[in-house]
């Protein structure tokens, strides 16, 4: 599925992991392991430096009340082609966290902030679904 995809330019990809369960950022960090970075450098993926010099900015973690305006500040210098994933249930809705009615979780969802493009569900997703999530973006420039 992977195999046909080839770019003509690298693919920047930033995280911004805003604290909490490490999980989705880990799994994040598996993607750059032998096991999944020859599918990655295919795809002609690389990490960037910031938010502002990528092409895609992956967000994990929990959005409290605590990071949020830092969380927003980091994603207002993304350009206005960049991608927004929004990756694990964490990130999505606050998960299991928010269940539980957790002291200091913000208000909204980060959604309610800023244009989500792309939520990857899981606790934590795993890395095929981050891949996908990637093709997503590959498919949607053409």
């Amino acid at each position: 599925m992977f195999a046909n995809i080839v770019r003509r330019r690298a693919l920047s990809i930033y995280l911004l992991h805003m604290g909490g369960p490490n999980a989705d950022a880990l799994e994040w960090e598996a993607l750059f392991t032998p096991r999944f970075l020859p599918r990655l450098q295919k795809m002609g993926a690389t990490r960037a430096a910031s938010a502002r010099d990528a092409d895609v900015v992956v967000v994990t973690g929990l959005l409290t009340e605590a990071n949020r305006d830092d969380v927003l500040s980091e994603l207002a210098q993304m350009s206005m082609s960049s991608t927004l994933v929004v990756a694990g249930d964490a990130a999505i809705d606050g998960g299991e966290w928010a269940d539980a009615n957790m002291p200091g979780l913000a208000e909204y969802p980060l959604s309610h902030y800023v244009d989500v493009q792309i939520t990857v569900p899981g606790s934590p997703p795993t890395p095929q679904a981050l891949i996908a999530a990637l093709s997503a973006v590959l498919s949607a420039e053409g």
